[in-house]
């Protein structure tokens, strides 16, 4: 036990930085980064690592830098890791030469005159590497000029370099560097993936940055993933690649050129078909039910006049226990009926900003109304995407339909259901 102590107290020894870079004390790991698409290993983010001269001890990233930004060096150190990620990836490029190589550029350093220099454009070619197999990784960090970040990513883009957004999700992360660098990729934080089958606010923010990046013709990487259910969620959504410790951890050069992660790359293919198949039988069984219930109101509704139409969902109301609540909407798109719900304890306590609409309220607005407007007569006509009811303050879907009243005048008939009673 205590030579434990001894090796550990070891391992914690202060380390001179500056002595470090001028010995070049760095070594650097690869991370595979998976192509969903492809069903294959597409390429690696290269990762430096110190080693303490004194104990052999490895020194994580964020103590180097730490430490060489206490000593001014840290530019010094940046060009130092990038430099020892790019030679030890020589041997991988020449045994797998398609293989993309992520190199992470802090653009706090831009504000320390780096761009013009050619520091990077020189190496990669010393290293007898392609800019094209290279995505510079720009970390979301603070920079004072971005002005001269957008003229080195110019720079290095024409060069033929590939731009990725890191931490893209993350709490310090910038959406305004998006219009600003036009990144070919957009890396996705961990704090995003984590647990992210199980967090629907986590699900929607993705979705929206996926959507935002095929708006743009940009590549998306899900980060840190790190279990099945993730890799699984993350692909569902979308992504294009994967990353993270679900594959492998950071490797040494030769553990990368040793694993393809065929198996794992399979199970997740396999697991993703089974899952997409039951998703279609869940939907197929899904719209039927509502399709069953909207006929059911629909043919009910059909037989009254609109002055009726109150004592009729007042009873219906109570044979649709998943349903949030509905109401009626004449051509106009003005509330003809009240609102019944069920389960009005559950609505949100704050009542000056969730409600339910009163008869009277104009929905003209909505876009299920313009949708209703345009779609003519049918059965289940729009379906919306969830959003924040403002009746109930829940997540929830309108499914909407046209129908016609006793004396043949159009009315839209609205049933709003909470998102997680969607498929129950």
């Amino acid at each position: 036990m205590n030579k434990e102590i001894q090796l550990e107290k070891a391992k914690l020894r202060p380390f001179d930085i500056r002595e470090m870079i001028q010995d070049e004390s760095i070594t650097a790991h690869y991370q595979p980064i998976i192509s969903v698409k492809r069903k294959a290993l597409i390429g690696f983010e290269g990762l430096s690592r110190g080693i303490n001269p004194e104990t052999g001890a490895v020194i994580p990233p964020l103590d180097l830098f730490s430490e060489a930004s206490r000593e001014d060096s840290t530019l010094l150190l940046d060009r130092l890791c990038r430099k020892k990620v790019l030679e030890y990836f020589k041997p991988i490029h020449q045994v797998l030469p398609d293989m993309m190589l992520t190199l992470n550029f802090d653009a706090a350093i831009i504000d320390e005159g780096v761009v013009g220099s050619g520091n990077l454009i020189q190496m990669v070619k010393t290293m007898g590497l392609h800019p094209w197999n290279i995505c510079i990784e720009i970390i979301e960090s603070h920079t004072e000029n971005s002005n001269e970040l957008k003229k080195f990513v110019d720079t290095y883009r024409k060069y033929g370099f590939m731009i990725a957004l890191d931490d893209v999700g993350a709490g310090h992360s910038n959406l305004n560097r998006v219009p600003l660098l036009k990144p070919d990729i957009i890396k996705i934080d961990r704090y995003l993936v984590q647990n992210i089958q199980d967090d629907f606010h986590k699900q929607q923010v993705f979705k929206h940055l996926i959507f935002m990046c095929r708006s743009l013709g940009t590549q998306v990487i899900a980060e840190g993933v790190e279990t099945q259910e993730e890799a699984l969620a993350v692909t569902e959504m979308g992504a294009d690649m994967i990353q993270g410790y679900y594959f492998a951890r950071p490797q040494e050069p030769q553990r990368c050129l040793e694993e393809t992660h065929a198996d794992k790359i399979t199970e997740l293919v396999r697991s993703h078909r089974v899952s997409e198949i039951q998703k279609i039988k869940n939907k197929r069984r899904h719209y039927a039910k509502h399709q069953d219930m909207i006929g059911e109101i629909r043919s009910r509704l059909s037989k009254v006049s609109v002055v009726d139409f109150d004592l009729k969902l007042a009873v219906m109301i109570n044979h649709f226990p998943h349903v949030e609540c509905f109401y009626v909407l004449n051509e106009r798109g003005i509330q003809v009926s009240k609102t019944f719900a069920n389960d009005l304890k559950s609505f949100h306590r704050n009542k000056i900003m969730f409600h339910p609409a009163p008869k009277g309220s104009d929905h003209s607005f909505k876009d299920y109304y313009y949708m209703l407007m345009e779609g003519g007569l049918g059965k289940i006509n729009y379906i919306t995407e969830p959003y924040l009811s403002m009746a109930s303050g829940h997540m929830c879907v309108t499914i909407s339909t046209v129908f016609s009243d006793d004396l043949m005048e159009k009315y839209f008939l609205c049933v709003d259901i909470r998102v997680e009673n969607l498929i129950r």
